[in-house]
């Protein structure tokens, strides 16, 4: 029989563990999420900007810097390499801390790292909307700026690597697998693609080529993998159990690892390239299904009769909701990929909602369950209102689901219109008219809901959260469901 007073000693030294390697990342990881919040409230500034010159082109159109050529790559890269990326850093840096029950004594260099990715992205960002991008999907940053990106990257990822290596539990987690793989697979795509297209150029279809291979392996093997090593980390520790089935957990990771490297150039089927490229892409967008549908079952089965949860803890609503996003971009992505489908889809604004359904619907809004989950641990006080917290969900919700279906309607009306070759091009851009005008509504509702949250996150950071020991809910508890105590 246990000894009770062992049990409390040893719960107790766990606590002050925990506590001790929150303090050692507090500072990276406080300032990763602002930058990434600051960034994130920017791109969506330029998003609506955008989206507005779509309906409206006189309303700006006086100003170059308004143009939507300008507005809509630097409104992407601001969104992904700003938020993204360091909301992805922030949360990568804490879990792997956690899992590993390491503390980071001196972390000078890595806020400096940070600090010249932000230079990076803001260079960059300036470039494009100064007209001197590359006007390659993902990868619209002036030629010279990837070198510094992609330094300050190996920084920030050797820490991560380094708090793996240096790990004083001997199981490895599948968050960890997750979180490691990304941090090897983005510099490998990035490096390559910069050095062909920067360093080695070829004709204008290769350059082409190269990006959209880019741009599906970012989303596949960064963005994915991030998201997804953070569902695996918070959805156990807010029901209380071990992932249900660590065989589904392995065959769902070296699925996405094995057809993740072959994405991208399906959006060029009946391109100029050799029907084998896109074939094989298309094939290996198709055969994602399969890890998906593990996934869905994995979180599923731990979450097996703790469904409750989600009306009540705002980590597991977001997370949650970002689940099911997962579903519907891996959909999409594979629908998209069938020449039935493709061909109305293709170089329309239903790619836009692709994109957008997998780094807004699915990896942001998981992100944003991670916040409210590690925000409380770093800073020592609770969120300050669940009817904030509730704002925040459903205006981000109703705005993502309503940019989908905007952007999805749109761009079938679109190429349906400009597979009729009897007829203008021009029309196939005012059939999309209402659908666009709706986009930005959307934008609106989204832009809402991001400056409350970030106006709860600067409230956290003074300090000023609610001082209660027990946590911020949704909606207060109902004592027929109580919820299990999530594991901090």
């Amino acid at each position: 029989m246990a000894n009770p007073t062992n049990n409390q000693t040893a719960a107790t030294d766990d606590a002050l563990q925990r506590a001790a390697i929150d303090r050692s990342l507090r500072v990276p990881v406080i300032f990763f999420f602002t930058s990434g919040l600051a960034w994130l409230f920017v791109s969506l500034v330029l998003g609506l900007l955008a989206s507005i010159q779509l309906h409206s082109p006189d309303l700006l159109g006086a100003c170059p810097l308004m143009s939507y050529g300008r507005l809509q790559p630097a409104h992407m890269n601001a969104f992904i390499y700003g938020w993204a990326f360091q909301v992805g850093f922030g949360a990568a840096l804490w879990m792997m801390a956690r899992l590993c029950r390491i503390t980071l004594p001196r972390v000078a260099s890595l806020v400096v790292a940070g600090h010249l990715w932000n230079l990076g992205v803001t260079i960059g960002v300036a470039g494009v909307l100064l007209g001197e991008g590359t006007s390659i999907q993902f990868l619209d940053f002036p030629k010279g700026v990837w070198i510094l990106m992609l330094a300050a990257y190996c920084v920030i990822a050797g820490y991560i690597v380094m708090m793996f290596k240096a790990r004083r539990e001997e199981h490895v987690y599948i968050s960890q697998w997750y979180l490691l793989a990304a941090c090897f697979w983005f510099p490998w795509s990035y490096f390559t693609a910069n050095l062909l297209i920067h360093h080695f150029p070829s004709a204008a279809v290769i350059n082409a080529a190269i990006g959209s291979w880019y741009a599906g392996t970012l989303m596949i093997l960064w963005i994915v993998p991030i998201a997804l090593g953070t569902t695996y980390y918070l959805i156990p520790k807010l029901v209380g159990r071990p992932v249900a089935s660590y065989q589904l957990a392995f065959a769902s990771f070296w699925s996405l690892a094995m057809l993740g490297g072959w994405v991208g150039l399906q959006h060029y089927m009946g391109g100029p390239l050799p029907a084998w490229m896109p074939s094989v892409s298309g094939a290996a967008m198709i055969f994602l299904v399969v890890p998906m549908v593990f996934i869905g079952l994995n979180h599923h089965n731990t979450m097996k009769g703790h469904h409750d949860i989600i009306h009540y803890s705002p980590t597991a609503r977001f997370v949650c909701f970002g689940a099911f996003a997962f579903n519907a971009f891996i959909l999409l992505g594979a629908a998209f990929s069938l020449f039935r489908f493709g061909k109305y889809f293709q170089f329309t604004h239903g790619e836009l909602g692709y994109y957008m359904t997998g780094l807004y619907g699915f990896f942001s809004m998981v992100m944003f369950g991670a916040i409210y989950y590690i925000m409380p641990r770093l800073m020592g006080c609770e969120w300050r209102s669940g009817k904030w917290i509730r704002f925040h969900f459903w205006f981000s919700a109703y705005g993502t689901g309503a940019m989908l279906i905007a952007l999805i309607m749109a761009g079938l009306f679109q190429g349906r219109q400009a597979m009729a070759f009897d007829q203008e091009f021009a029309l196939s851009v005012e059939v999309s008219y209402g659908f666009l005008v709706g986009r930005s509504l959307a934008w609106c509702f989204i832009i809402l809901s991001n400056l409350m949250f970030l106006f709860h996150v600067l409230l956290m950071i003074c300090r000023l959260g609610r001082r209660s020991g027990e946590a911020t809910y949704i909606h207060p508890r109902d004592r027929e469901h109580e919820m299990k105590p999530a594991q901090a």
